[in-house]
């Protein structure tokens, strides 16, 4: 409980605090998953903009898609790295197919979600997903989280 209640905390930082944290120079690994280099800088840069803790958002991409830019949902309507629906991308205005763009509107939803369910990440993880989200999802995502800040925290000396 006071692990979840840790990346609550560090997934609702404000940007000002996020650019202050010693982020690792490269990716935390989540099991079997390794993030590339490039990933891990956009996912910085988007966490940075966005006011979003890297770990949340790299923990939602690594069971969203396993870190395939060209991942898409068994329908078709979502799309990459952060698995944007195709309305949701252009409402946004980015093009899901470009990673880079795909991370930094995955993490504008992200902390729209945050903002919306004051860092509850479970309730911001079933409505990422939708209507019908199953609980081994949540299960899943939470965990991702966990793992990338227990790893990322090791790696930078804390």
């Amino acid at each position: 409980m006071r692990i979840a209640l840790i990346i609550l905390a560090l997934a609702c930082l404000p940007a000002s605090i996020s650019q202050a944290q010693p982020w690792p120079a490269a990716p935390p690994r989540i099991g079997q998953l390794s993030m590339p280099q490039i990933y891990w800088d956009w996912t910085l840069e988007a966490a940075q903009e966005h006011g979003v803790s890297p770990y949340v958002l790299q923990g939602f991409m690594a069971i969203e898609s396993r870190y395939d830019p060209v991942a898409t949902s068994g329908r078709g309507r979502c799309i990459g790295l952060m698995q944007l629906d195709r309305g949701v991308a252009r409402g946004l205005g980015v093009d899901p197919w470009k990673p880079r763009e795909n991370i930094h509107g995955g993490a504008r939803v992200l902390a729209g979600l945050l903002k919306k369910h004051r860092g509850d990440l479970a309730r911001v993880a079933r409505d990422y997903n939708g209507p019908g989200c199953p609980p081994a999802y949540v299960r899943e995502v939470l965990r991702a989280v966990r793992q990338a800040e227990k790893t990322g925290a090791k790696s930078v000396g804390q």
